[in-house]
């Protein structure tokens, strides 16, 4: 859809205000989830584990669909689906006494730091748009399945943003690799934290173009520490030194999925297979964990695209990411 184009907003409107602004901008549409619809949105999510295993945790962590505090607390959107009639067991035939009448959604959207489109159609995606687009808030990128993103940051309206990556092949692999591993990958520890830190700024900045200290120090180390904590941060590092050399976090975590993210190879190690062999650990190892590995990468990324696939790592989807 095309429209007049807007600076991200810099502020955003007292809580009591939002479900009207919503409202309005939507014809009624689109609604602020409470805890209440958080098995409706349980349910949604599960139709596809891998492309919202990062929403998937975010609930988790937050407990339930209701809205965070504050002006600035993170919600859920969604859109309703038509009433679903269900039988206790053992009934059928036509509805009779005893009937409840679920609630389901039909998509769903979560906007905090991030924006992030659930189960959305094109139509969806853009009412979900004009919502963020009247909620006024600051976001640093809306990143999911390639149309609804697209769709979404189309009807939103803002200008300049940092980067549009339209073009995100979604990977997963579900057996070892029959890539060797490299030898030496392992978990990273609280002792390593002086050398992963480093490397995680070097892999944020070379692949995002600006420093990850700009947007709040304290709040990216503790990221990183969090990491190495769950013991979701692995690592192969200079025995010499203990730089690090390959390294790769898994992103998100649930009982179906693990989300690579954040995969490096040190600039001087470069074009010696570390990213193959070192994928081929760090798949092997996200397998203990849940039956599926997923990632997803930049389509003009040819050499780490090519390294995914030799691992053995399939497309299933294209995402996208808007980046402010």
């Amino acid at each position: 859809m095309e429209m007049l184009r807007q600076r991200v907003p810099l502020w955003s409107p007292s809580a009591n205000t939002l479900a009207g602004r919503i409202h309005r901008a939507t014809g009624g549409v689109v609604r602020v989830l409470d805890a209440g619809d958080t098995p409706a949105l349980r349910r949604l999510m599960a139709a596809d584990p891998v492309s919202n295993v990062s929403v998937i945790t975010t609930l988790a962590a937050r407990g339930g669909a209701g809205p965070g505090k504050g002006r600035n607390g993170a919600v859920f959107l969604g859109i309703d689906a038509p009433p679903e009639t269900t039988r206790p067991p053992g009934q059928e035939g036509p509805a009779v006494g005893g009937t409840v009448t679920r609630k389901e959604l039909a998509a769903a959207c979560w906007v905090g730091s991030n924006i992030n489109p659930v189960g959305a159609d094109l139509a969806q995606a853009e009412l979900f748009g004009l919502a963020v687009g009247a909620m006024r808030r600051r976001v640093s990128s809306i990143y999911g399945p390639a149309e609804a993103v697209l769709e979404l940051y189309d009807a939103v309206g803002w200008l300049s943003p940092r980067d549009v990556r339209a073009d995100q092949p979604l990977l997963t692999i579900t057996q070892a690799s029959t890539v060797e591993p490299l030898t030496g990958v392992r978990t990273a520890t609280v002792e390593d934290y002086p050398q992963v830190e480093p490397a995680c700024a070097a892999m944020f900045t070379e692949e995002l173009g600006f420093s990850p200290y700009a947007q709040g120090s304290a709040q990216y180390r503790e990221r990183i520490r969090a990491l190495i904590l769950a013991g979701h941060s692995q690592v192969f590092t200079d025995p010499a030194t203990g730089e690090v050399i390959f390294k790769a976090e898994y992103g998100a975590v649930t009982d179906d999925v693990v989300q690579i993210q954040g995969v490096w190879v040190r600039p001087d190690h470069r074009g010696r297979g570390l990213a193959a062999t070192g994928m081929a650990a760090v798949v092997s190892h996200a397998l203990t964990l849940a039956p599926t590995v997923s990632l997803y990468v930049n389509s003009y990324n040819t050499a780490a695209l090519r390294a995914y696939l030799r691992v053995g790592f399939r497309q299933v989807g294209t995402f996208a990411t808007v980046l402010f």
